[in-house]
């Protein structure tokens, strides 16, 4: 069954933590950048054709207030997400989303690292 228009659920959260800790390590948040941490942190989304589906929840991320974006200008052709004053308020929802990010971010290793140097 459908969750109802407006909700949000798991996915939405994990789409909120990949903005903020994009934001807290001085990133910006675009679609295809959060897709691609969406598929390497969480494993969903990893078909080339689901990246529609991040920009559905990006929408009703803004449309619901939580999230606000940046228009793309000719000097900049993406447009960036953050979170807004309302979406932080939610923090307690997707903090453990946050700690999944930060802890394999942490994992990742060097190719010197991955050869046994260093």
């Amino acid at each position: 069954m459908p969750k109802p228009k407006g909700t949000c659920g798991a996915t939405k959260m994990k789409v909120m933590a990949v903005i903020t800790h994009n934001h807290e390590s001085g990133q910006e948040s675009y679609g295809y950048d959060i897709w691609q941490q969406l598929k390497s942190h969480f494993y969903v989304y990893m078909n080339d054709n689901d990246i529609r589906n991040v920009y559905h929840h990006l929408n009703d991320l803004c449309g619901l207030g939580y999230i606000i974006k940046a228009d793309e200008t000719e000097e900049c052709p993406k447009c960036y997400y953050d979170l807004t004053p309302q979406g932080r308020e939610l923090r307690h929802r997707f903090e453990g989303f946050i700690d999944i990010i930060k802890s394999k971010t942490d994992q990742v290793l060097t190719p010197s690292q991955m050869r046994g140097v260093g």
